[in-house]
């Protein structure tokens, strides 16, 4: 459970990053170079965080298809924006790719893969009637 808040925590500050970064709001608090450095970072450490409490976290109610697409996605999406800041080729190929592939995941969801909806939190459900 620390292991999410650690990478909840990192999320944050890289998500505040981007923010200085792409939309030059608070740069006058801290430089560009600086905001690139700890976006990289902070993304970087809460991906890797992120990684090892999706491995380690057996009973997580989303479908592991999901979760799986779904951080994969997001790693190319970083390494996109990697590429971006650093001025790299195929910046925005990659980018698109990450987003393309991060919106694929949502349509992962446990009725399109096992065919079955998980219907047990609904209270008209007849199988919680005795």
């Amino acid at each position: 459970m620390i292991i999410k808040r650690i990478a909840s925590v990192c999320f944050a500050i890289a998500f505040l990053m981007a923010i200085v970064l792409f939309a030059r709001v608070g740069n006058q608090y801290i430089s560009i170079p600086t905001a690139r450095i700890i976006f990289m970072v902070a993304g970087a450490t809460a991906l890797v965080l992120n990684l090892f409490s999706f491995q380690s976290s057996g009973k997580n109610k989303n479908n592991p298809a999901f979760n799986f697409v779904f951080w994969f996605g997001s790693l190319v999406l970083f390494v996109g924006l990697i590429f971006q800041f650093m001025h790299w080729p195929y910046n925005r190929l990659i980018v698109i790719a990450g987003l393309g592939i991060t919106g694929i995941s949502y349509f992962l969801s446990p009725t399109l893969i096992s065919g079955k909806s998980d219907n047990s939190d609904v209270l008209d459900d007849p199988r919680n009637h005795s």
